[in-house]
């Protein structure tokens, strides 16, 4: 019977992350978009006395 710590056949560097890497590029920019916006809206709050 396969235990669940037993070791494979992995290789270190040999997985395909092209996928997390687009998915982390589109977080980081969301996440620069998002923190540019609240800036805009706090300067905006800032001259408008509100």
């Amino acid at each position: 019977m396969a235990s669940h710590h037993e070791i494979t056949d992995h290789k270190h560097g040999e997985m395909d992350i092209r996928h997390q890497q687009a998915t982390f590029a589109g977080f980081i920019k969301a996440s620069t978009w998002v923190g540019a916006l609240a800036i805009v809206v706090l300067v905006f709050l800032a001259l408008t006395n509100a």
